[in-house]
């Protein structure tokens, strides 16, 4: 197996397996008032109330991403821990409370067992847990210094193609300039120059909902539903060469001495814990259960991770070891 691809299954794994559970009643609309903090912490699904169901949703998300099964065999097991668990497009999980999982249409993406709502979230999860990867390599020391930014390249082909270079803009992204043609990001693979540092809140408000309503809420790829675009890492001396700098200006070094926020925490390290300010009550309880996450009294709405953190730690120590 190619160092590339292990290192991507391995950055996945890693990702995949940091993330609490999340059994929620919540539609789509609702599962994004939770903020992107929580839910880049949690394996979720709208509607997938039952939490034997998301737990072997995490279970298989983690075997997909570790390469230990592919695609279909995410999709098949899915749709048999739901089969198992007596779920129907109709009446939901049997041990949900009537009108907590909406009826939906058999054979639609509202549908939990349907193709196309399977389909959509193994490949969603699958690439949410290689973009976090990427970012959590891609902010190690070493690989800051060689590689400070990205480039949204296409790496995918669709039968129509969002308008990329617009959403640049509107995130706040720097023209690329008349050397970079304004259809490229159509081409696989083709430099697009729309490159900003790792860090930069473009990256984050590429994936905003509130910018665009098929975006995922996250600051890596994929930023939106069923989308192809990708980042490519970029040398130091490209930066310097094509004159890539911070959003106000600032020089590689300037940019990352300030630490920059990004939407799992500040780099390089993301934040140990999650602050539920805003979130309902009731849902914010079902999630500090759902992850095992303590809370300070003194900080009620806020879940902390530290603990949890300390255990994995040791625990891939002791592993190490053996």
């Amino acid at each position: 197996m190619p160092a590339s691809t292990l290192n991507q299954i391995t950055d996945a794994l890693v990702a995949s397996q940091n993330r609490g559970l999340l059994p929620t009643t919540l539609d789509s609309a609702g599962l994004k008032e939770l903020g992107a903090e929580v839910l880049a912490k949690s394996v979720f699904t709208a509607h997938g109330a039952d939490a034997v169901f998301v737990s072997g949703f995490k279970d298989v998300i983690d075997q997909l991403t570790a390469g230990d099964i592919g695609e279909g065999q995410a999709r098949t097991a899915l749709w048999e821990i739901l089969k198992v668990l007596g779920y129907t497009p109709a009446g939901g999980f049997p041990k949900t409370p009537i009108g907590e999982v909406p009826p939906a249409l058999a054979a639609t993406l509202q549908d939990l067992s349907s193709s196309p709502r399977l389909n959509l979230i193994v490949k969603t999860q699958k690439d949410l847990m290689t973009g976090a990867g990427e970012m959590i390599r891609g902010i190690l020391p070493n690989f800051l210094a060689m590689f400070p930014a990205y480039e949204l390249v296409r790496m995918g082909p669709v039968k129509v193609a969002r308008d990329w270079p617009e959403r640049w803009l509107i995130s706040g992204g720097k023209d690329p300039g008349a050397e970079f043609a304004r259809n490229a990001y159509q081409t696989i693979g083709r430099p697009t120059g729309m490159i900003a540092l790792k860090g930069d809140p473009v990256w984050g408000e590429l994936g905003n909902s509130g910018n665009f309503d098929d975006a995922l809420d996250v600051d890596y790829p994929p930023w939106g539903y069923n989308s192809q675009m990708w980042w490519r890492p970029r040398s130091a001396a490209y930066c310097k060469l094509h004159d890539i700098t911070g959003p106000d200006g600032e020089t590689i070094e300037e940019w990352f001495a300030q630490n920059p926020q990004v939407l799992g925490g500040k780099l390089p390290l993301p934040a140990p814990q999650v602050s539920l300010n805003g979130v309902d009550p009731a849902i914010a309880e079902r999630f500090r259960q759902a992850t095992g996450g303590s809370s300070d009294p003194s900080k009620p709405m806020v879940v902390n991770y530290s603990d949890i953190l300390a255990k994995e730690l040791a625990n891939a120590a002791n592993a190490y070891k053996k």
